[in-house]
């Protein structure tokens, strides 16, 4: 990987894991230059794409600033264009899962497909409810490669994002797909609502700083218990 990429990765995880909090001042180029061992040319490079994706801003004679973001309410889930997980974007509610199943198997085609793997390649499958403040919020589906880390239950309590970062496996980017769907026997009883009852649905490849996919996954979430945000930032040249 390119070295102004790593030093952009490491830069866009510290801002969307509040490191860097939104509306603050970041540490002067010369700071950041020297603390990665670039050149001011490489990390304008870096500084430029992330002003590019709306996460930073510069202000003549005062430096680079950590662009806020809309404010959120309490129902809100995380922003479709960051790619961070409900951990993240709820940092001050709590949050709490329950596994209703963990195993491994062999991939789906779909799987493979989305994944990039072959077919013997073993996968984690995994189904768990997540509660915000004691309340249903989502129904999590994930498929992860058994070869990405090692996975046991009590990692599933918890936010496996967390875990994985541990192991210095971090998500950089994310191809969501959002649409709506009927709730299904499996999603009903799960999730606490009737049948058929209308679902906002999340799917998602995910990817790590190395570009690659590391998990595959459908989230449902109760209709009037969610909101969705996008921010749009529009690039001048």
């Amino acid at each position: 990987m390119y070295k102004y990429r790593e030093v952009y990765t490491d830069i866009k995880n510290n801002i969307l894991t509040n490191h860097y909090r939104a509306g603050s001042l970041m540490p002067t180029q010369e700071e950041l230059a020297e603390k990665y061992s670039i050149s001011r040319l490489t990390l304008r490079k870096v500084l430029q794409m992330l002003g590019d994706e709306g996460l930073v801003y510069s202000k003549q004679g005062a430096g680079t600033f950590v662009r806020p973001r809309m404010a959120d309410s309490p129902d809100e889930i995380l922003p479709l264009n960051s790619p961070i997980g409900v951990t993240y974007s709820h940092r001050s509610q709590e949050i709490s899962s329950k596994v209703l199943h963990f195993d491994a198997r062999l991939p789906t085609p779909l799987e493979q497909k989305n994944l990039n793997i072959e077919a013997n390649e073993p996968v984690y499958e995994i189904k768990r409810v997540r509660y915000l403040n004691g309340k249903h919020y989502s129904f999590e589906h994930t498929i992860m490669p058994t070869r990405i880390a090692p996975l046991d239950e009590k990692i599933l309590h918890k936010s496996i994002y967390d875990y994985l970062g541990s192991k210095n496996i971090m998500m950089t980017d994310a191809r969501r797909v959002v649409y709506a769907e009927a709730a299904d026997a499996e999603t009903s009883q799960a999730m606490g609502v009737d049948l058929n009852c209308p679902m906002l649905v999340i799917e998602q490849t995910a990817y790590d700083q190395k570009g690659r996919a590391f998990e595959y996954s459908v989230s449902q979430f109760i209709k009037d218990h969610s909101k969705f945000v996008f921010d749009v930032h529009r690039q001048w040249y």
